[in-house]
């Protein structure tokens, strides 16, 4: 008998092969030739919380006690200088008052005018813009003076006013004098009034 060759209806299985595994790469900036490739941005860095502003007074509680110190020292001492600047600003020196006046030169012919300003002539040629004002005090010294102004042209006079300033206050009485034309007595109480009235001519 002959050998009989049984055929099988299953195909010979192949040994299994293990497939590769891929490779992850990361993804890159392709370039033009020549270029060379963008590098990836670089990490933002992390935000950073500004401290809290500190008062003067914490940033002086801060401080080591020798510098806190200096500093409370070089405060002090302006506070010291501020104050007696107050004390020679206030008792700095005695009281003084300003008045106010003028002189009425009524004679017509006494004076020339151009326009609105006039100035004396003849006789009274000494009354002019700078003629000199002076105040004397109760023992007789003159303790201020002042000029006259340009002369105005006051209907049918000629006007001319003064401001005399720093006089000194505590007098009983003070006498206002006008070139060498005579002397007024006041008060202190009617020179801080002011408008002090002299007329010449009539």
């Amino acid at each position: 008998m002959r050998g009989t060759n049984v055929m099988s209806d299953t195909a010979p299985t192949r040994p299994t092969e293990s497939a590769p595994t891929p490779s992850v790469t990361e993804p890159t900036t392709s370039a033009a030739p020549g270029e060379s490739p963008t590098p990836a941005p670089p990490a933002e860095p992390p935000l950073v919380t500004p401290a809290p502003r500190r008062s003067p007074s914490e940033r002086v509680r801060a401080l080591r006690p020798v510098t806190a110190l200096a500093v409370g020292g070089v405060a002090g001492a302006a506070l010291v200088a501020l104050a007696w600047a107050g004390t020679a600003i206030d008792f700095g020196g005695p009281e003084t008052l300003t008045t106010t006046g003028g002189i009425f030169l009524s004679d017509y012919d006494g004076f020339v005018s151009t326009g609105e300003l006039c100035t004396g002539k003849g006789g009274y040629a000494d009354l002019d813009a700078g003629t000199e004002v002076t105040i004397t005090d109760a023992s007789g010294t003159v303790v201020a003076a002042d000029n006259l102004t340009t002369g105005e042209v006051v209907g049918s006079a000629c006007l001319f006013n003064f401001t005399v300033r720093d006089i000194p206050a505590g007098s009983k009485l003070y006498r206002v004098e006008v070139s060498h034309r005579g002397a007024l007595t006041k008060t202190e109480a009617e020179l801080r009034k002011g408008d002090i009235a002299f007329t010449i001519g009539d």
